[in-house]
């Protein structure tokens, strides 16, 4: 049986006995409980404070990492996307060159390289119709101006610059017969 500390019940030292006993038997008194299978508390709190320092050191020791790894993958993104921007930025400067080369317009080169960039088909289908419409209306001025397709003209007289290359065309006609002959005379020799 437990010992039972009478402090705790208030004026028993004043009861009389009848009053002492009823006091005694009026108090619940918890059963012994057998704590031979548990642990010390002060050995858990030693544990849970060990626990508690191995879990901090490895956050840190995670989180570092973490914060490495988030690094280095923001540099590579950063890295590729200046690479991706680059790589629009020559596509597109080279193949509005290219179309520029055709005949385009500026803005109908660069809106048609864009498109082929973006893979819109579409666009640069469209882009082709406009320059095709483009083309077939200077086509129509020149024409209406009285110049032919390959350059040459309607007027009876020709322009000092398609005078002068008739010329030359008329004296270099000339120089190749008389270097024909002359290849012709010494080949019989």
């Amino acid at each position: 049986m437990p010992n039972i500390d009478t402090s705790t019940i208030e004026g028993f030292d004043t009861m009389s006995a009848e009053d002492q006993v009823k006091a005694l038997l009026g108090l619940d008194i918890p059963e012994k409980v057998d704590l031979s299978g548990y642990v010390k508390k002060e050995l858990l709190d030693k544990t849970a404070s060990e626990l508690a320092a191995a879990k901090r050191s490895l956050k840190e020791k995670m989180t570092s990492e973490e914060a490495a790894k988030a690094q280095s993958d923001e540099a590579m993104k950063e890295l590729q996307d200046k690479y991706n921007e680059l790589l629009k930025k020559t596509s597109i400067a080279e193949n509005t060159a290219k179309y520029l080369e055709v005949g385009y317009s500026p803005e109908l080169a660069k809106s048609t390289a864009e498109a082929i960039f973006n893979g819109d088909m579409d666009a640069v289908l469209e882009n082709q119709k406009k320059y095709n419409a483009e083309c077939e209306k200077r086509f129509k001025e020149n024409i209406e101006r009285g110049l032919h397709p390959n350059g040459g003209s309607n007027t009876e007289k020709d322009s000092p610059e398609i005078a002068l290359a008739k010329q030359l065309g008329k004296r270099t006609a000339e120089a190749n017969q008389v270097n024909k002959k002359a290849l012709e005379h010494y080949m019989k020799i």
